[in-house]
């Protein structure tokens, strides 16, 4: 279980007992998170993050990464090539234009049987507000796994809230997808 200042996302993956061997994090900020799983885990590690400051102070901190400036909407990754991709905190601050380019480049790069974590805000109804940080920019949330689950490819398998919000405004955790293409559209049964 989770103790207190503990990663959600690396606890997670403890519970459900995956092991990845290559992982993506999309939105990693300087790579904290990737460094702690390719750690625990003997994983290769990759990041995007759009910031560049935080790649230039991840790839000092963090050489064995492979980190690059970029978005969620356009990943510079071969089709397949992670069995773990994770969403860090960054789905919020997407345009929601741009909501199912990014879904179909994390489907892309994730391999069959892979596993999906969206780490971000767990809201039951999509709404927006002003995004605190910087002026002019909305704040999106909702349960962003719900475009993965619309897929028979992908089933949850585990949902982590965080303590519990002080507001309602602030729900926040993290949803574990698995990802079966192969098993998803079996051959017709009605022929």
């Amino acid at each position: 279980m989770r103790g207190p200042g503990q990663d959600i996302v690396l606890a997670t993956l403890q519970e459900i007992g995956v092991s990845p061997t290559s992982v993506l994090e999309i939105g990693c900020a300087n790579g904290y998170r990737v460094a702690r799983i390719c750690d625990r885990f003997a994983a290769r590690g990759f990041g995007i993050e759009p910031s560049s400051q935080a790649v230039a102070d991840g790839r000092s901190r963090y050489p064995s990464l492979s980190l690059e400036i970029g978005t969620a909407d356009r990943l510079p990754f071969a089709d397949g090539q992670f069995d773990l991709v994770i969403f860090g905190f960054c789905l919020y601050l997407v345009d929601p234009r741009l909501h199912l380019r990014c879904v179909a480049e994390a489907d892309r790069v994730l391999a069959d049987g892979g596993v999906l974590a969206i780490y971000d805000f767990i809201e039951p109804v999509p709404y927006h507000n002003r995004y605190s940080h910087l002026e002019g920019v909305r704040s999106y949330k909702m349960e962003f796994s719900r475009y993965f689950l619309a897929s028979p490819a992908y089933r949850l398998l585990r949902r982590n809230m965080s303590v519990p919000a002080p507001q309602p405004d602030h729900s926040v955790g993290v949803d574990f997808l698995s990802k079966n293409l192969s098993a998803a559209f079996p051959p017709n049964p009605f022929v």
